[in-house]
């Protein structure tokens, strides 16, 4: 179980409280590890923000467009159920570059991407550094509404099921990690029964 404070105005990110992503993943066939730090909040009557730090130096950055197989390059993911009555979740997958993808569905295969449901995108950029590098998420409550045709409000949701991770499947060193643990032979992120809880709670 996690917490996602709720502001009343988009926050600073010297705000916001990060949690390490320390599920190190297949780590046997896999063993390379970047430390890579997470915080999910809510904006009142506006939406989700997510933002990731990765000490990953020299990351690969090489897709620039939306719902490119962003995954192959050093990626940072959001997987989230916003209703808990609803098996479908949404995966941002986002690289150093700012390019991301996103889609819905209950498992990996029949995905829809957002952009087939909704008019209105994800707000993202993302940014290198010497040290690694920084991506942030910002998914308006109007996106989730379109895409599950209900109303999405943080005020007035007390839980999101969600994880978080971190990966390069063709990096150099390819490597996984996620905020909450996933039991799986394989790498594989989407399996929704590893999502944990994180609840909204004023600030």
């Amino acid at each position: 179980m996690k917490e996602a404070y709720i502001y009343s105005l988009y926050p600073e990110t010297a705000e916001l409280d990060f949690s390490a992503l320390g599920c190190h993943l297949w780590q046997d066939e896999y063993p390379a590890f970047y430390s890579c730090r997470v915080a999910v909040c809510g904006v009142s009557q506006a939406g989700v923000l997510v933002c990731f730090e990765a000490d990953e130096p020299s990351p690969k950055a090489v897709f620039t467009g939306r719902d490119e197989p962003v995954w192959n390059d050093s990626c940072v993911e959001f997987f989230f159920r916003p209703f808990v009555d609803d098996d479908r979740y949404i995966n941002f997958e986002i690289n150093p570059n700012g390019a991301y993808l996103c889609a819905v569905g209950c498992g990996r295969n029949d995905r829809v991407f957002l952009r087939e449901l909704s008019s209105l995108e994800p707000k993202v950029k993302a940014k290198i550094s010497e040290c690694g590098w920084k991506a942030e998420l910002f998914i308006p409550e109007q996106l989730i509404s379109d895409v599950f045709g209900r109303n999405f409000s943080v005020a007035n949701t007390e839980y999101i099921r969600a994880n978080c991770y971190k990966c390069g499947d063709l990096t150099p060193s390819p490597h996984y990690a996620s905020l909450f643990p996933v039991d799986t032979p394989n790498p594989d992120y989407h399996r929704p029964e590893y999502f944990g809880k994180i609840f909204f709670k004023n600030k």
